[in-house]
């Protein structure tokens, strides 16, 4: 993918000497203009092992730190990413300086998460659940003290949701939580406060205590979507994939209320990976024969191109983990 990059307005430097303001040369200022372009200018990422490219700007709230493509999971370490074999997921917390991993097979007969350091590059098994229960789809809470996984089970040949697991960085500790009438396509996350989590139920969405008990519920709002965190920066706006009875594809409902705030026209996205910021949500969708990484504003417009990939990329199970600085 080739983009422009933009321009940066660099301004013009004086030299003060003996009181009298002496103008730098020319070639002076196209020096130093040239180096600050270059510090600030996006940069593309060919994301190994993919044909993805990726692009970046220092400045950005988000960025890519680890990514899963078909059986393969990678975690950024640097400036660059590596291969991470042992590990089916990973996923790092906010501000960047740790992850959760969970491992490709059973240990001792139970299903684990490997805490990682990312400054030092300890790490520490925790147990999660008993075979053959699995735990997976990590999701931190915002200041990247919790973590809480979703568990399932077998019935027949599918896998259904039985619960969750909460991970407790600071104790290194896992509770399993076993939940009575659970969605069956449940998938937990973290209200917005990080005193509840939220999953799909009956076509809307639902808050637990970390005890298993509900809290709230908010009806035929559709499931709640969005990557790493379906709650807008501020906490207030839950974005969900609308009802079924609605056109458009995207809702954000307000988290106090529980009315709808607004419904996105004219993008239908294969996926939702998360909040920008306020008023833009990171979209992944088909264009010309291959996908786009978005940002979207709320009245469906799309103001910059994150990433781009081929139709085969995304068959292929592709997600991008974009973490906050």
């Amino acid at each position: 993918m080739s983009v422009t990059p933009g321009i940066y307005r660099l301004l013009g430097c004086l030299v003060v000497l003996a009181s009298v303001i002496v103008p730098v040369p020319a070639a002076a200022h196209a020096a130093e203009r040239a180096a600050a372009e270059s510090a600030a200018a996006p940069v593309d990422i060919v994301l190994p092992g993919t044909r993805v490219t990726v692009r970046e700007d220092s400045k950005d709230p988000l960025r890519v730190t680890s990514y899963s493509f078909g059986k393969m999971t990678y975690l950024r370490r640097g400036a660059g990413f590596t291969r991470q074999a042992a590990y089916q997921e990973i996923t790092v917390a906010p501000k960047g300086n740790k992850a959760l991993a969970v491992p490709t097979s059973y240990q001792s007969g139970y299903d684990s998460v490997v805490l990682l350091d990312l400054a030092t590059s300890k790490s520490t098994r925790i147990r999660t659940v008993r075979k053959p229960l699995v735990a997976h789809y990590v999701h931190w809470n915002r200041n990247g003290g919790k973590a809480v996984l979703t568990t399932e089970r077998k019935s027949g040949s599918a896998w259904v949701t039985s619960g969750f697991v909460i991970v407790d960085v600071a104790a290194k500790s896992a509770k399993t939580v076993t939940v009575a009438n659970v969605d069956k396509a449940a998938r937990f996350r973290w209200s917005s406060d990080g005193v509840d989590v939220v999953a799909e139920h009956s076509g809307g969405s639902r808050f637990y205590g970390q005890d298993g008990a509900i809290r709230r519920t908010l009806a035929k709002t559709g499931r709640p979507a969005g990557g790493e965190d379906a709650f807008t920066p501020s906490g207030r706006g839950l974005m969900t994939w609308c009802p079924s009875s609605y056109t458009e594809h995207v809702c954000v409902w307000d988290r106090t209320s529980g009315k709808l705030a607004a419904k996105v026209p004219g993008i239908r996205p294969k996926a939702l990976w998360g909040w920008w910021d306020e008023k833009h949500f990171i979209a992944v969708i088909p264009a010309s024969g291959h996908y786009q990484v978005v940002l979207s504003t709320l009245k469906g417009k799309t103001t910059r191109v994150l990433a781009a990939f081929s139709a085969a990329d995304w068959s292929n199970k592709l997600y991008l983990g974009y973490t906050r600085k």
